[in-house]
């Protein structure tokens, strides 16, 4: 392990030479050429660091052949994706999360769900923005994700077919294809794909509590085990087409379906110890969550060419329809107890159904070839439904839960409109933009008819600079205020059990963290980027685990602290030490520093951590392609816990077949099997340590055919 940590460091040496959006771009793309039935390919490279936004070739890497979308993202550079699918970039939390440019409006259980059952077959490029600018979403206050999804705009009928199957502690299939038909007018495309995911975890949670006198003393303990079991089926396909109606419009419609299944079945056990080391309490769970989905989108697009300077018009109106439901069942068996106690059983029906219309329309308006204005306007309005019901029984007999029963509705609109006006001058390359947004949120709890509404408007300035000389090097900056609002499950204050011990309870009062960001760069040539940058985040949103007196249950929740600061450097470089290898690096050190107050405790908590991704492409022969990928994060803090370090790395191997139509993969992730999640941390009157054990080493050999 030792060797191959050094080995890590060692590539990262090769960062004195890289790429920069000015003096590669041209040479990065990747193209098509159609000149009398004869196809020219130029490969890009799998990492392009550009001045505003790191971009990962989906399509382009081995290794994303037969992973899910979110697998995909945990390997993308400076991407951490939590036990729970939460995303964090460069090592702060807040990620906004855009399909094809589009804010997702689904909360962080349901967005890892979709991105779980999308295959990486379907994802072009995923661009990582950390500093975005005034045309986008102000919200996202590490930064903006944004998926980009395959299209086909060669004329005539084309096509593609694939299938992989995989297996790690369980077994894995994914098959699919697209077609699309284009004329000088038409574009006709459509894709359907198949997804099973089988996936066995192993968790283990203890928790030593304090005597509250004499915090040395430990009066209780608690050690939570369970394995699960969690296979995920789904469909999803999309429909659409593209009409050129003249020279200068264009029109497109698109729908877009994801239906999928996805169970958690879980055996465990439960200890308590009180005092230490004397069996106070031994109980055996029975844990089965059967969860449905049902995801629409109807999307209709317009663009119109104002003028030969490249002034346009643009509008995009979207409207999806988004169906979530659970059925959980919550046995336990109690094998022993000092007081007799027999705890409840649990069940629950969680159905929600969520509708998001979205509509924006953005004008680019050059005033000649050094100086142009975008502005425009965008609106979100949504709204969720959330009635659930739990009950409790024994032995078959079941009662309503009117503790967690609930009938929550939400609504959400935000309104926004911005302008941002770009110079181009000799070196020199100026940006400055400012977005309003204005937020109205309802939340309105039917079983205890309580009202929480609230109204605000933010203004968020950004502004970024550039200069370059003629020797090659570059100087830029830049500067943006982001936001990042809690989800609807994070304000619903009604529990979701996770099993009888475990429970997850929202909180309807949090506010929106704000988020001042910025950022300074030196570029030189082609060989390398560096960047410093500082942000800091007012009424952090956090996850705090509370304990209820007499029994063994455990709250999880969220509350705001006073603020946070999260400042770093990064280097990222790409290099060919050899003619066959080519290799991209992003080396991230970083601080995390937390400050508040919470239940009358004084926050203070900070901890220096640092990753290194290395991405290597070998080509070994004519039409035979290697790939490695391996990343290092060091311990870190999230919020007031810590996660342990953890090492990945992953391999792969391609072959070309049939005059380059088709092409056999295998992919072996996690090889060592050393990315694990763990996490300690001082809850005020208890200390947690949250084990596991994920099933991440998967090999997958995967079939494609173009025609």
């Amino acid at each position: 392990m030792k060797k191959l940590y050094i080995s890590l460091f060692t590539l990262a040496g090769y960062l004195s030479y890289g790429q920069t959006e000015a003096q590669l771009d041209s040479i990065a793309n990747s193209f098509n050429i159609h000149l009398s039935e004869v196809i020219i390919n130029v490969d890009k490279p799998v990492f392009q660091q550009k001045a505003d936004k790191m971009i990962f070739s989906v399509e382009n890497s081995v290794l994303s052949e037969g992973s899910t979308v979110l697998e995909v993202l945990g390997r993308a550079p400076g991407i951490v994706v939590s036990q729970d699918g939460e995303l964090s970039l460069r090592g702060k939390k807040g990620v906004s999360v855009m399909l094809n440019g589009k804010l997702s409006s689904l909360s962080t259980k349901e967005l890892a769900n979709l991105l779980r059952s999308t295959n990486s077959s379907v994802v072009k490029n995923i661009e990582i923005i950390a500093n975005p600018s005034a045309k986008y979403d102000a919200s996202g206050n590490a930064g903006i994700v944004n998926i980009v999804l395959k299209k086909y705009n060669i004329e005539g009928l084309k096509g593609s077919y694939y299938i992989n199957g995989g297996r790690g502690r369980k077994n894995r299939l994914n098959t699919g294809m697209n077609l699309s038909y284009a004329t000088e007018k038409v574009s006709l495309f459509g894709d359907y794909s198949y997804t099973f995911r089988g996936e066995e975890e192993r968790k283990t949670y203890y928790q030593d509590f304090y005597n509250t006198s004499d915090p040395l003393l430990i009066d209780r303990s608690t050690k939570q085990h369970s394995i699960t079991s969690e296979p995920l089926t789904s469909n999803n396909f999309k429909v659409g087409v593209d009409y050129t109606a003249s020279s200068k419009t264009s029109l497109g419609f698109l729908f877009d379906a994801k239906i999928g299944r996805y169970e958690d079945k879980s055996k465990g056990s439960n200890l308590v110890y009180m005092p230490k080391n004397t069996l106070y309490q031994s109980i055996a769970t029975d844990n089965y969550n059967d969860e449905h989905w049902y995801d629409y989108t109807f999307n209709f697009t317009a663009a119109h060419k104002l003028n030969e300077k490249g002034g346009k018009v643009d509008l995009d109106v979207e409207y999806e329809t988004s169906k979530f439901r659970s059925m959980q069942t919550q046995l336990q068996e109690n094998l022993y107890s000092q007081n007799g106690e027999i705890l409840d059983d649990r069940k629950a029906k969680i159905p929600t159904h969520l509708k998001v219309f979205n509509a924006k329309l953005d004008f680019t308006l050059p005033f000649n070839d050094n100086n142009a204005l975008e502005t425009g306007w965008k609106s979100i309005v949504k709204s969720n439904t959330n009635p659930s019901i739990y009950e409790t029984g024994k032995n078959g007999h079941w009662n309503i839960d009117p503790e967690a029963t609930n009938d929550y509705k939400y609504k959400e609109q935000i309104h926004a409109v911005y302008a941002n006006y770009k110079l181009a001058l000799d070196k020199w390359q100026i940006q400055a933009g400012l977005r309003t947004e204005y937020t109205h949120r309802d939340i309105h709890q039917r079983t205890t008819n309580q009202r929480y509404k609230k109204d605000y408007t933010k203004l968020f300035p950004s502004a970024s600079i550039k200069y370059e000389t003629e020797s090659a090097h570059g100087f830029y900056a830049s500067y943006s205020k982001r936001i990042n609002r809690p989800s609807h499950f994070d304000l619903n204050p009604f529990r979701f059990y996770d099993d009888p011990f475990n429970y997850w309870q929202g909180n309807a009062n949090l506010k929106p963290e704000i988020t001042h960001a910025s950022e300074i760069g030196y570029t030189w040539s082609k060989y390398l980027i560096a960047t410093l940058y500082f942000s800091q985040t007012n009424d952090v949103m956090t996850q705090v685990y509370n304990y209820i007196d007499n029994n063994t249950i455990l709250v999880k929740t969220l509350e705001n602290l006073s603020k946070s600061y999260h400042y770093g450097m990064t280097l990222t470089a790409s290099v060919n030490p050899f003619e066959f290898w080519s290799m991209s690096n992003m080396f991230n050190l970083f601080n995390n520093k937390y400050e508040g107050n919470y239940n009358d405790n004084d926050i203070n908590t900070k901890q220096i951590a640092f990753t290194l991704n290395s991405q290597n492409s070998f080509k070994i022969a004519s039409g035979i392609k290697a790939e490695a990928n391996a990343q290092y994060f060091s311990k870190s803090n999230i919020g007031l816990y810590k996660r342990d370090a953890y090492f990945d790395l992953s391999l792969g191997l391609s072959k070309s077949l049939l005059s380059d139509k088709a092409s056999i993969k295998l992919a072996v992730t996690d090889v060592l099997k050393t990315n694990n999640f763990r996490i300690t941390g001082e809850n005020f009157n208890s200390k947690i340590r949250q084990k596991y054990d994920l099933d991440s080493r998967i090999a997958t050999l995967s079939f494609n055919y173009r025609f």
